[in-house]
């Protein structure tokens, strides 16, 4: 499950239903809820009222940024699989 759930498509394979979960909810997360997967905008926005993300998305910022600059041809974003 860890290991896919930054996969940019679907998963399909063992424990397919647990994996998909836990990819959609971090894909909407670091989307800021840009992606939906066809959720609810009032629950996605109680869900951030609630568990705020504590400066989650500016290291995110920092790390990709980073990264890019040293591997920007190699692997400019090597969280995503295919």
């Amino acid at each position: 499950m860890i290991y896919w759930h930054h996969k940019k498509s679907s998963y399909t394979g063992p424990y397919d239903k647990t994996v998909e979960n836990f990819r959609k909810a971090d894909w909407i997360d670091v989307t800021l809820g840009v992606r939906t997967f066809g959720l609810d905008g009032r629950q996605l926005r109680e869900n951030r009222r609630q568990f705020p993300n504590r400066g989650f998305h500016w290291f995110l910022i920092k790390a990709i940024t980073k990264n890019f600059f040293r591997n920007p041809a190699a692997n400019p974003l090597p969280m995503f699989t295919k």
